[in-house]
């Protein structure tokens, strides 16, 4: 047989229905009965729970506003740098002078202790210039990126050797392979100043897009090139 006192005990979606329905009923409930004692005393004020509530979600949000400009201004610094990268390639009238725009002008606009190109073609065997690839055998090549088109974090020893350094970090991109060679045999390495300028969750967008346009870059200018041949 159902309780009738059960019966008669609201539940709390009734109890929250009825105060979504009767806004001023505590407010009333407070004036009235804590001045006389009214429900013996049983009456709850629920104000502190319920401005404590509302500064921790307003330190929520705020915290999360933050964190949210913060990655905006990341991003937005970050397009700014590949922008004047794009420009630096842009300027560079041949092969040469494209070469040390990557070597001397890439390090202080992504905060890099050095950047390079290595590549396996031997069209690059032999420098054009101070700044240009550094050459590698096809197997050195494959084993720098174990096949993947972007490897970040630890260099690893054959790349270490091929640069005579060991950065604390690295990037290493392979320039896009549906261009013509040597470009496809190429690789772009960023140097990190510290262990955390790449990591392996670093967002690799930025990267390949940088590697779009070097390779683009690179095609157009080898193909004017007097120093090397590409056909």
């Amino acid at each position: 047989m159902t309780n009738k006192k059960d019966d008669m005990a609201p539940n709390a979606e009734q109890v929250l229905r009825f105060l979504a329905a009767n806004p001023d009923f505590l407010e009333q409930v407070a004036a009235k009965g804590l001045k006389n004692g009214a429900l013996n005393g049983k009456i709850i004020d629920l104000t502190p729970v319920i401005a404590r509530r509302a500064r921790n979600e307003a330190r929520r949000i705020g915290l999360q506003n933050r964190s949210i400009l913060s990655l905006a201004s990341e991003n937005m610094v970050n397009w700014q740098r590949l922008h004047h990268a794009a420009l630096a390639l842009l300027a560079a009238g041949n092969i040469n002078q494209l070469f040390n725009v990557i070597a001397t002008e890439f390090p202080p606009i992504f905060d890099l202790d050095s950047c390079h190109l290595i590549s396996a073609s031997t069209q690059f065997q032999h420098k054009t210039s101070e700044d240009g690839p550094i050459f590698c055998p096809d197997d050195i090549l494959t084993a720098l990126t174990g096949g993947k088109s972007i490897v970040l974090g630890t260099p690893k020893s054959p790349l270490c050797a091929l640069l005579g350094m060991a950065p604390a970090s690295v990037a290493i991109i392979a320039l896009p392979d549906r261009l013509a060679d040597p470009v496809a045999e190429t690789l772009l390495v960023l140097c990190g100043q510290v262990k955390s300028s790449f990591t392996p969750d670093l967002s690799t967008d930025l990267l390949v897009l940088l590697a779009e346009l070097v390779g683009v870059a690179l095609t157009a200018r080898l193909e004017k090139s007097e120093e090397v041949d590409i056909h």
